[in-house]
């Protein structure tokens, strides 16, 4: 099959990489302790140690959420659902400095344990972050590198096996922009567990 390489512009990752981002919401505040919600694509996990669990979150400078973190350092991973759309979609719009994005979807609020931002309650995990250090690789690009503080998960959720955990949380995905400026959503599909021995046969 023949191979064609892709010049990258602007949004690259989102428009040119074939690839499906997990979708979370973050939570933030600002000086004055209002609420802001925006979902995230760019967030995974930057120290796998459990003696230093560090999570990278990448986002724009100039959008509310990057500020908020910038004033306090604080913000609070929040995983949806993909049956949470309409609201996750209502958390995206672009709405003035200080309003609270959750107020006008029906999430509700749970104080985090360590860090001001709160959790979202109909939100089936939650990982609270302290930033440790901030990363400029572009003129409009930070990469906040934060501690874990704490990792909280719906208790019916945890209890069952990997496979059908993953199941239940049924988790959105990110898959790009299209030629109308739409995001593009889905879903995680079937799943099914694939055996693979680590062992090297001799």
């Amino acid at each position: 099959m023949q191979k064609k390489s892709i010049e990258l512009h602007v949004m690259w990752h989102i428009n040119s990489l074939m690839h499906s981002f997990p979708i979370t919401l973050v939570t933030t505040m600002d000086v004055k302790g209002r609420i802001n919600a925006a979902p995230y694509s760019l967030v995974i996990p930057y120290c796998s140690s459990p003696k230093n669990p560090q999570m990278l979150l990448i986002a724009n400078k100039n959008w509310h959420t990057a500020k908020n973190i910038m004033t306090n350092g604080e913000f609070v991973l929040n995983y949806p659902t993909a049956d949470q759309m309409k609201e996750i979609n209502e958390t995206a719009r672009f709405y003035p400095e200080g309003v609270n994005e959750l107020e006008h979807t029906s999430f509700t609020t749970l104080p985090s344990q360590f860090v001001r931002p709160p959790r979202i309650a109909e939100c089936y995990q939650h990982v609270e972050c302290r930033v440790k250090e901030v990363i400029k690789p572009s003129q409009i690009q930070l990469n906040f590198i934060a501690d874990v503080l704490d990792l909280s998960l719906d208790e019916a959720i945890y209890e069952v096996p990997r496979i059908e955990r993953a199941k239940k949380t049924n988790a959105p995905i990110f898959l790009g922009v299209d030629e109308q400026q739409q995001y593009i959503y889905g879903r995680i599909g079937e799943l099914e567990p694939f055996p693979v021995s680590l062992n090297v046969k001799e």
